[in-house]
């Protein structure tokens, strides 16, 4: 299976179905299509809606302006003066409560004074200093067991595993002393796959009739995916950058209707990739991490050709269904959502599914 994948990207001749089909290669090479592919996608899961109320209206009310004539100037004189005496009070209140590490662990007070000199028994701290302490404290081989102990298991937001890794990263932040650490809620809409309806891939004939189901990972999943059914032949993007459908196109590919198979990389994410599929005219998408693109530790394990990597394909930022405003509890949102979503299915895939279909 692996030979097959690599012999696919590096432009060797792999067999292919009756029926034929181009894609382009990062040589210029085409590729042949299998019979078309069908992908059906459900609706996902949606997390739980927040029940909205209106115990935010009595503090968003404004009360009516009053007659700002002659008492304009002094009401900003006071204003200033309240200001003023409420940031003295700050300053003086909490003047010395940042803290810096010293060479034993220890952390030791930052002295505010003008000019102070940094010293191992306490003093300023400037950036080039913080920058040298970030070097001597910042080991790889620590960064890497903490990504080991918090990745040991699967830690879906919202999840009871995802909230003991929060706890565990509050408390090692606690016991390093920090001034001030805590958690946060935030009431962000998150899809999960369906539990009773989980995705399907299958190939069918020219007919539509359903040939063969293709094994797909129940835990594979793009977040934000449209969903539906999409039926087309099998046409091979290379990376889904916009130069590759460019190459495609000058090649006299056909591209409408047809089912993108794309390889996770390439400088552009899940959503840039089913982007620029929908606007090639598109029908759907799959997208395996090919073996050629993954990095090899020095045992040479790498990633294993069943594996998937899953990754949201909303082009934008924070909560689709909330743009531009944040997702906290009790605020009330405008019935629209992200132009970023896409309008295609997309599903991430392995590398022995992707060899399946492109050979």
């Amino acid at each position: 299976m692996m030979d097959s994948v690599t012999g696919l990207i590096s432009g060797q001749a792999v067999g292919g179905g009756a029926q034929a089909n181009e894609g382009v290669e990062e040589g210029g090479g085409v590729r042949r299509r299998v019979p078309p592919v069908e992908l059906k996608l459900v609706p996902l899961e949606e997390g739980l809606e927040v029940t909205l109320n209106s115990d935010i209206t009595s503090a968003l009310m404004l009360q009516r302006q009053m007659d700002r004539g002659p008492a304009l100037p002094l009401t900003l004189a006071r204003l200033m003066s309240v200001w003023s005496t409420a940031f003295l009070l700050g300053y003086v209140a909490f003047r010395g409560m940042c803290r810096l590490c010293g060479n034993d662990g220890d952390l030791i007070p930052l002295s505010d004074a003008a000019g102070a000199q940094h010293s191992a028994e306490g003093g300023v701290m400037y950036m080039a200093e913080l920058r040298e302490m970030l070097k001597k404290y910042l080991k790889e081989e620590r960064i890497e067991n903490t990504l080991r102990r918090v990745s040991r298991a699967s830690h879906p937001p919202g999840s009871s595993e995802g909230n003991a890794v929060a706890r565990e990263i509050l408390q090692n932040l606690q016991n390093l002393r920090m001034d001030h650490t805590w958690t946060d809620s935030h009431y962000a809409t998150l899809q999960f796959p369906s539990r009773t309806q989980p995705n399907a891939l299958w190939l069918v004939d020219s007919e539509g009739a359903e040939l063969e189901e293709i094994p797909l990972d129940s835990k594979g999943y793009c977040a934000y995916s449209a969903t539906g059914t999409a039926t087309g032949g099998v046409v091979y993007v290379n990376y889904g950058r916009s130069e590759d459908f460019e190459q495609l196109r000058a090649m006299g590919v056909a591209l409408n209707g047809s089912i993108a198979v794309a390889r996770v990389g390439g400088a552009v994410s899940f959503a840039e990739k089913v982007w620029h599929a929908q606007e090639a005219g598109l029908v759907g998408i799959l997208i395996y991490p090919d073996p050629a693109d993954v990095p090899q530790d020095p045992r040479r394990l790498g990633l294993h050709s069943n594996a998937v990597i899953s990754e949201h394909v909303h082009l934008g930022s924070g909560d689709p269904f909330t743009p531009g405003f944040p997702s906290f509890n009790h605020t009330q949102f405008p019935s629209t959502q992200s132009s970023g979503l896409p309008i295609i299915p997309a599903q991430p895939i392995s590398a022995n599914v992707a060899s399946k279909l492109l050979r």
